[in-house]
């Protein structure tokens, strides 16, 4: 990461590995009280009108990657679900109402309980006002002060072919956002 820690990151295509995994990261929550988990939420085209979901979770521990899109459109699986929907973890990131709208227009019910967005708590937090307007990268490098350089134009506008798996750039690329998430929700929350 920009900050030189060292995070595993994780990317889930078989959804029966998704359950283990979230209870590792909810343990971990626990036992260190940090109840704050960076999301990045991005959306892929698949083929010609279809799209693909990617969630990125990251905590202190690591980065989950989980994908959703063709044969398991229409509904997510009970355990994230339920890890999404807990009154006691704050997921952050940028733009993360505009996500969860965007999952209900295409037929996959994404839901947050506790869905913080970093740009609005930076401005209410710090009292800047222009900090809504911000994108992850530019509020990294200020509040955090760490560059963060922004995702690739390839990635911004990735067209997924149904390749089985990530390449390690596009890995990087999203577990470094939702990361920065993680640590910007971090300062801002005062944990």
């Amino acid at each position: 990461m920009p900050d030189g820690t060292v995070l595993v990151s994780e990317e889930i295509l078989d959804t029966t590995r998704l359950a283990p995994c979230l209870d590792l990261i909810w343990e971990d929550m626990i036992e260190h009280e940090d109840m704050v988990a960076g999301l990045d939420v991005t959306w892929y085209q698949y083929y010609s009108s279809d799209y693909i979901l990617l969630l990125v979770i990251c905590t202190r521990i690591g980065c989950v990657l989980i994908r959703f899109g063709g044969f398991i459109f229409g509904h997510l699986p009970q355990w994230l679900q339920r890890f999404l929907n807990n009154k006691n973890i704050s997921f952050v990131g940028v733009h993360i109402k505009e996500d969860v709208n965007r999952s209900i227009r295409n037929n996959l019910p994404l839901e947050i309980r506790n869905a913080v967005d970093v740009g609005e708590l930076a401005a209410d937090v710090l009292h800047q006002p222009h900090f809504r307007g911000l994108g992850l990268g530019r509020l990294a490098t200020v509040v955090l002060e760490f560059p963060l350089r922004s995702r690739s134009s390839r990635m911004a506008q990735f067209y997924y072919t149904g390749f089985p798996w990530l390449e390690m750039n596009e890995i990087e690329s999203l577990t470094t956002d939702a990361y920065a998430a993680y640590k910007l929700g971090k300062k801002l929350l005062g944990f």
